[in-house]
């Protein structure tokens, strides 16, 4: 009696663990499923190379020959990515455009649109080496009073100190070389230090008045309405998504695009590995 006993137990185990592991197998499944059904994005942050009406930006000669080298250096990293899609930092309005002169620039790369060098020299090219499908526009631009702020913070000594340590280490980083630039920039700790100083010049405010929340709420809203002009792209699960963009912008689109279940944002760290490449 003993004997047929264990036995019907170890079945019903036996039983009992495949049935654990076919569940496994199906929940691991539906994971990849949902994972795979996702659109790749890779939100790249960029200084301006040229006209920017930023209050911090580099000042970046294209056409030194060692400067020439090194944004080589980034395409052929973002190429690596193999995007379908690429958005860059115009309105719009002039993707149109963009796209008529991307489709002259895959023959004769002397073809330029008149916005800062980036989206020529990056977007463009990445998108020539990788057979981009199109270029998207998907600015927003919102003029904001950036400098009333910062003169309310220095009329307390705390945050003023904090002000400097931050403007000092945007020009620090201004005169680092371009590459160590790109890799500093695309950081997730330089992008939450980024947004975490917008927030603090959000709480800038004289006696009875609210002018940061103000002031920066115009900021929040030119990025919102910068992912809803992107929001509006026609996509597919097989596309792949390439955003460059300034540094601040990109700090709010990994929020944005990091808590969306539509998206799977990828690791920038993985495309700013220039020694690899040298």
């Amino acid at each position: 009696m003993r004997k047929p006993f264990l036995l019907g137990i170890l079945i019903l185990s036996f039983l009992a663990c495949n049935s654990e592991r076919k569940e496994d197998v199906k929940n691991k499944s539906k994971i990849e499923n949902s994972i795979t059904d996702k659109i790749r994005v890779l939100n790249f942050g960029s200084i301006h190379l040229s006209g920017s009406t930023d209050a911090h930006s580099s000042i970046t000669d294209i056409n030194n020959p060692t400067v020439k080298a090194d944004i080589k250096l980034i395409v052929d990293r973002l190429v690596d990515f193999k995007p379908t899609i690429i958005c860059v930092e115009i309105p719009p309005e002039s993707t149109g455009f963009i796209n008529e002169t991307y489709q002259k620039y895959k023959n004769d790369q002397s073809n330029r649109i008149n916005y800062s060098e980036e989206v020529n020299v990056i977007g463009l090219e990445v998108a020539r080496l990788s057979g981009t499908k199109k270029i998207y526009g998907i600015d927003n631009p919102i003029g904001f009073d950036y400098p009333s702020l910062i003169s309310i913070a220095n009329q307390k000594a705390s945050d003023s100190l904090y002000v400097q340590s931050i403007m000092d280490k945007y020009e620090k980083v201004n005169k680092e070389p371009l590459l160590e630039q790109y890799r500093e920039i695309n950081t997730k700790e330089y992008k939450a230090e980024t947004f975490d100083f917008y927030n603090f010049l959000a709480t800038m405010h004289t006696p009875g008045n609210f002018e940061g929340s103000d002031i920066i709420a115009e900021f929040y809203k030119r990025n919102l309405r910068m992912y809803t002009n992107f929001s509006d792209i026609p996509l597919t699960k097989d596309d792949r998504v390439l955003i460059i963009m300034g540094a601040t912008h990109t700090a709010y689109f990994d929020i944005f695009i990091g808590n969306s279940p539509k998206y799977m944002l990828e690791n920038t760290a993985k495309y700013t590995n220039y020694e690899k490449t040298r």
